[in-house]
């Protein structure tokens, strides 16, 4: 398929155990399959069209074009992109640092400290709030740092242990989910989460709407999967309200986002949903899937045209 063909579709980059999968959502078809050196743990789109991958069984990360062309970094790198195309955070044991993209290089260093690890991460999208989920067996806490001005570190209290965080694109809040099926919204000038509702099955994956008004919850059921769409407001007496509840065939396991739709990994492969999350539109079967990205459909790149070593 051309390069400019590419530019104008939607491809989603779906992490199957050892394999970068790129797919045309709209047309269902595999434009693409990247074998990766090893397991891959998650997948993360850059701003200029790659995917990052962390690898499980190796201390290093592949990025990954959907030309095929791979390039690999020492160190395992999970990475948050923002606004900013040429750089991005990640959380380093004892600091969250902002680094070049993708050279690497240490822009800024916020410390974080008796933070020894991170489970997962999230910011707005001016890059200027982070949300981190810390390690370690029964930590309720939830960590929000001024990542870009001054490096303010708020610890919020959580009824329950985050499974996983997304942050509202202007940054207002945070919404953490757990494995037992709690949603809990915070902000950064509250020592303990705003509210608590129960949604049931196991939360896998959160994301916030575009309009900063809510989330989108993934669930894992017994019998198949739920998109659980939910309101945030965070004046009301309960700042969270469930709004609708979309029924798939598979457990959701991961979620993200394009202009107009929802695309939901399940165990059976990709389910495409309308904007909000109400109606299904179409379903890709994908054997493995275990996280999704939507590439950027407008690549943007500081390395030079003329530079052969980061080009996808």
């Amino acid at each position: 398929m051309p390069g400019s063909v590419l530019l104008v579709a939607v491809v989603a980059a779906v992490l199957c155990p050892h394999e970068v999968v790129f797919v045309d959502i709209a047309k269902g078809a595999i434009v693409r399959t990247v074998e990766l050196p090893g397991d891959g743990l998650a997948v993360f789109a850059a701003p200029d069209g790659r995917v990052v991958v962390p690898l499980a069984g190796d201390d290093s990360t592949s990025v990954v074009a959907v030309s095929g062309k791979m390039v690999h970094w020492p160190g395992r790198v999970f990475p948050m992109f923002f606004a900013d195309f040429d750089r991005m955070h990640a959380a380093l044991p004892g600091m969250l640092a902002t680094l070049s993209y993708p050279e690497r290089l240490l822009l800024v260093q916020t410390p974080l400290a008796g933070v020894v690890g991170v489970r997962r991460g999230a910011c707005s999208a001016d890059g200027r709030l982070v949300a981190l989920v810390p390690s370690g067996s029964g930590e309720r806490t939830l960590l929000i740092v001024a990542a870009i001005e001054g490096g303010t570190l708020n610890r919020v209290r959580l009824a329950e242990e985050a499974r996983t965080v997304a942050v509202a694109p202007k940054g207002t809040f945070a919404v953490v989910a757990s494995a037992s099926g709690e949603v809990e919204v915070a902000t950064a000038n509250q020592e303990r989460s705003l509210g608590v509702i129960h949604l049931g099955g196991t939360a896998n994956a959160v994301v916030t709407t575009p309009d900063g008004r809510g989330a989108l919850v993934g669930l894992a059921r017994d019998q198949g999967g739920e998109v659980v769409g939910v309101r945030v407001e965070l004046s009301a007496k309960q700042p969270l309200k469930e709004r609708f509840r979309t029924s798939l065939a598979g457990a959701v396991i991961a979620l993200a986002l394009t202009e107009d739709e929802v695309i939901a990994a399940t165990n059976g492969g990709l389910v495409v949903l309308s904007a909000g999350g109400k109606k299904i539109r179409r379903e890709i079967v994908l054997a493995g899937a275990r996280d999704v990205a939507i590439l950027s459909d407008r690549p943007k790149s500081s390395v030079p045209d003329w530079s052969d070593g980061t080009k996808p």
